[in-house]
């Protein structure tokens, strides 16, 4: 069965020119286009026809389409993206982008930064970010982060809904399998010169038995969430605008085989994390530049048998300035400075930072970037690293367009203070870790036929030199070789008729450690396929399919290849009320993303949302 998926996405892919022809003049959202408007790879809206970089984007319609619960099941569906998750929603969860481990990737939501000073090695916690009231996902794949001094992974840059002019209020709830319960609630809109979203979610799951390891307990291992996020803003004239966002999430989770020998299975962790941004914009004829302050405080506490073992607290705080200057119309520069303060238990770190990219273009058909952004750390010093991009547009090819695209780019990761401060207290003698680096390059080609066809195919490699690696043998951070990861992603959405859509991703992976040995839990082959069948308006039915192949765990052992099917169904039943369904695992695959830990069987949801 995974030889016809991979057959079916590259069938999909390659028959799709002769498919379309037959198709509509209506413009699917799920379908890019050449005038499609990005805004993760410049920090600026810009349609893909400028952009170099490889970026994915998932819009409000395919997020309720997919319909599940958290975010980070949402994004398996995009490629080069693989899912580890130990056991369920709210578990630990890795997301890896091209094979790159999940701190590797920056995680903004409506601009805040949500990384965790205060974890092993900084990154955020996406297995606490619910889908509900998310209205647009943009993935920047690979070491092309240079203007937010983004890692190997990429940036994932989250949006909210976006406010509405007139008053809107949306509610829904949801309950199914696990015992499984999820609402969430929100309105907005405009009133004079200011406009408003608040909003709220809430999930609870019972779960099932997390470890196989848990033979005797075997109990379940529930999840609850809490989720508020508002946003305010206010236009004192067309030029100058505040804007002020709070974000604040309570979740709890439960789970196995924590503690030393013996280990014990009645174990659970508490999670919090508030956030906040206060931005002042002002925007000229021909400039912008945003002044925005952050926040972040995030606490975890660990529980076995009800006892707290260990606790941890940790903020962030961030002072940006970023600008756009358009010099002649096809002409600009994007710059800004950065201050960072990390701060974890009794340890704390400053960074500094400065960058600068020129963004330019020819004749609306050829484009470049070239950037370079200087980092001051105040415990490693100074690190450079820069970006170049490059695209031109061919017109009028096979009654379509065609853009080739290349581009290039490095990064910096310091030692998180958690690395450091291990070492430290267990391991003085060995030597003291060291900044990594990091660099990549994308070559890559997309055709674009008459908003009803998307194609690309890009080939990557990345590498990440001085890596800090976790010892097994001794319980260490140790430091040195280097890691890759190159590949090859193929990619494709067509419309077929006025009601049938189709999307379809491969992706194939060789990612290695300095010995030449694969990392773990990366598949080496990944793939998707995505059926949307909406027959009228009010009505839509989606399939999706993926699937993941010869990957190992971190023992050596080969993990499961497996295959993975879910299907959903919306009906809207009036202006107000949508009524909907799905299956998760509907073909009741049993299969293991990690050794140890189980995986949900077969699950059915199915709720109601309410607008007006």
């Amino acid at each position: 069965m995974n030889k016809i998926l991979l057959s079916s996405a590259l069938l999909a892919a390659s028959s799709a020119h002769a498919l379309a022809q037959s198709s509509s003049d209506s413009t699917p959202s799920s379908i890019p286009s050449l005038e499609t408007v990005v805004v993760v790879s410049t920090r600026q809206a810009t349609p893909l026809r400028h952009v170099a970089t490889s970026v994915t984007t998932i819009d409000e319609e395919q997020i309720k389409a997919l319909g599940h619960t958290a975010l980070s099941e949402i994004l398996r569906s995009v490629p080069s993206v693989s899912i580890s998750n130990t056991g369920g929603m709210g578990k630990t969860t890795s997301l890896q982008v091209r094979g790159e481990s999940g701190f590797r990737t920056l995680v903004r939501i409506d601009g805040i930064d949500i990384s965790d000073p205060t974890s092993t090695q900084g990154g955020a916690h996406v297995e606490h970010i619910l889908s509900s009231n998310l209205s647009r996902i943009e993935l920047l794949r690979g070491p092309q982060g240079m203007l937010y001094g983004a890692d190997a992974g990429g940036v994932l840059d989250i949006s909210t809904r976006t406010d509405s002019e007139a008053i809107e209020f949306n509610a829904g709830a949801e309950a199914g399998s696990y015992d499984s319960q999820r609402y969430n609630l929100s309105s907005s809109g405009s009133v004079g010169r200011a406009d408003f979203y608040v909003a709220a979610a809430k999930a609870d799951t019972d779960g099932f038995n997390t470890s196989t390891g848990d033979v005797v307990l075997k109990d379940d291992d529930g999840y609850n969430n809490a989720t508020v996020h508002s946003r305010v803003g206010f236009n004192f004239t067309e030029q100058w605008r505040v804007e002020a966002v709070v974000r604040d999430t309570d979740a709890t989770s439960e789970y196995d085989r924590c503690g030393w020998s013996p280990q014990v299975d009645d174990c659970s962790s508490e999670y919090a994390q508030k956030n906040q941004r206060l931005s002042l914009t002002h925007t000229g004829e021909d400039n912008q530049q945003e002044l925005a302050y952050t926040r972040s405080d995030l606490s975890r506490t660990y529980r076995t048998e009800g006892i707290a073992t260990y606790q941890v607290e940790g903020d962030r705080e961030q002072l940006n300035l970023n600008g756009t200057l358009d010099i002649t119309g096809n002409h600009g520069v994007v710059y800004g400075m950065e201050r960072r303060e990390d701060t974890s238990l009794e340890l704390s770190r400053d960074q500094w930072a400065a960058y600068t990219e020129y963004q330019g273009n020819i004749a609306e058909q050829a484009f470049m970037t070239l950037g370079l952004r200087h980092d001051d750390n105040s415990d490693f010093g100074g690190h450079n690293s820069f970006r170049a991009s490059a695209a031109y547009v061919f017109n009028e090819v096979a009654n379509g367009s065609l853009k080739l695209k290349a581009s290039y780019g490095t990064g910096f990761r310091a030692p998180s203070l958690s690395e450091i401060n291990y070492n430290r207290n267990f391991y003085p003698d060995l030597p003291a870790l060291t900044p990594e680096e990091s660099r990549g390059l994308d070559l890559g080609a997309e055709y674009f036929y008459r908003d009803t066809l998307h194609l690309e195919l890009v080939l990557f490699d990345q590498v990440v030199d001085d890596e800090i690696w976790f010892n097994l043998a001794d319980y260490s951070y140790r430091q040195g070789g280097r890691s890759t990861s190159n590949g090859a992603e193929l990619i494709g959405a067509m419309q077929l008729g006025e009601a049938l859509t189709v999307t379809a991703n491969y992706t194939y992976t060789d990612a290695a450690t300095t010995d030449d040995i694969a990392r773990p839990r990366r598949p080496r082959h990944m793939a998707n396929l995505g059926v949307t069948y909406k027959p009228t308006e009010l009505l839509s039915l989606a399939m999706h399919t993926r699937t993941s192949n010869d990957a190992i765990d971190i023992d050596g052992s080969a993990l499961d290849d497996y295959q993975v099917v879910d299907a959903s169904l919306r009906y809207q039943l009036n202006n107000t009320i949508t009524l909907y369904a799905r299956a998760e695992n509907l073909l009741d695959e049993d299969y293991a993303e990690a050794a140890g830990f189980n995986t949900a069987d077969r699950a059915t949801y199915a709720g109601f949302e309410l607008r007006y």
